[in-house]
């Protein structure tokens, strides 16, 4: 005989509800949510003037893509020469493609980082 099990939680709080809501999204608002997301935490266009967009060209360690679709906080990028996106993250290994040329991106800088002593 199988074990029933009980879950106490409040409906639409819990993290099933969750990834459940984003999953039922149309997919232009899960990408225009996720970019925003992007845009806004890690700055890129006021940090770098790196505008990340879908149809943006990219570089991953080296290899030249577009990105093509999001996958929550990271980007999905479609390497030149491959057939399937690859999943990277914003600011892995990323330089992006600028009006001015090519923008190595940098990490958020991190606020609880001890200054360099002297």
């Amino acid at each position: 005989m199988e074990k029933a099990t009980m879950h106490h939680t409040v409906p639409g709080t819990d993290i099933n509800s969750v990834h459940l809501a984003t999953a039922r999204r149309r997919p232009d608002e899960r990408q225009a949510a996720d970019l925003e997301h992007i845009r806004t935490y890690y700055a890129l266009e006021s940090r770098l003037g790196i505008r990340v967009d879908l149809g943006g060209r990219i570089r991953h360690d080296g290899r030249a893509g577009t990105i093509v679709d999001t996958a929550g906080q990271r980007l999905k990028v479609l390497l030149d020469g491959d057939q399937t996106p690859s999943v990277c993250h914003v600011t892995s290994q990323m330089a992006y493609e600028t009006p001015t040329g090519w923008i190595a991106a940098t990490p958020v800088p991190d606020p609880w980082a001890a200054a360099p002593t002297a």
